[in-house]
């Protein structure tokens, strides 16, 4: 079957968009310019401007597809958790994979440039509010089915993408994945607790001593 002009169009307009993600996460921001783009998308120059007339539009259009396209993994993800899982540790697993994506590196470097690129900034801030504003509620539904009218949950499920966006963030420089795995299971054992399914006390792991 034959696209029409339409299709064929969003079609160009998705290979833009994505070349323009691999260059944020592979180059960053600042490396991230309408050539490299162009290079990498394969279009012609005058195709590039007719759906991104300036660097600026280029950045806003990621934006929007970075979250469409983050959105739709972890919705995807949560989804498919099988019945028996634990929800709590599934949920975790989940956010996690998402913050070591390309899709959040690509986010990441959005953030960056929305620092002092007012633009940028201006077009980041409504879609990620409802970018957390539908994860929060995916994950909510999914711990309220173990825990229904809990009023905790709300509070965890935002401490949870607080706490993993920032161990995200500190990998970067620290590059330590052994402490960050330690720092991922007790966070699991926090969560657990602060809902109330598992002992404080379980929150480190018992070393065992050293036999004299």
């Amino acid at each position: 079957m034959r696209r029409t002009q339409a299709q064929r169009s969003e079609a160009t307009r998705a290979r833009i968009l994505e070349a323009t993600v691999q260059c944020l996460v592979e180059r960053g921001y600042a490396e991230t310019t309408t050539a490299e783009v162009l290079a990498r998308a394969d279009v012609p120059r005058g195709t590039l401007l007719h759906h991104f007339p300036t660097k600026a539009d280029l950045l806003v259009g990621a934006v929007h597809w970075v979250a469409g396209r983050r959105i739709g993994a972890l919705t995807a993800e949560l989804a498919a958790i099988p019945p028996e899982t634990d929800r709590l540790d599934a949920l975790i697993d989940i956010i996690w994979r998402h913050f070591s994506s390309p899709l959040f590196w690509a986010a990441l470097e959005l953030w960056n440039a929305a620092r002092t690129d007012t633009e940028v900034r201006d077009a980041l801030r409504p879609v990620e509010k409802e970018i957390f504003a539908v994860l929060h509620d995916r994950a909510r539904a999914l711990l309220s089915e173990s825990s229904p009218g809990d009023p905790r949950v709300p509070t965890v499920v935002e401490f949870s993408y607080e706490v993993l966006t920032g161990l995200a963030m500190t990998g970067i420089v620290s590059g330590d994945l052994g402490h960050r795995e330690l720092l991922l299971r007790r966070w699991k054992r926090a969560a657990a607790i602060l809902l109330g399914h598992r002992d404080p006390s379980t929150l480190v792991e018992r070393t065992r001593s050293k036999e004299s």
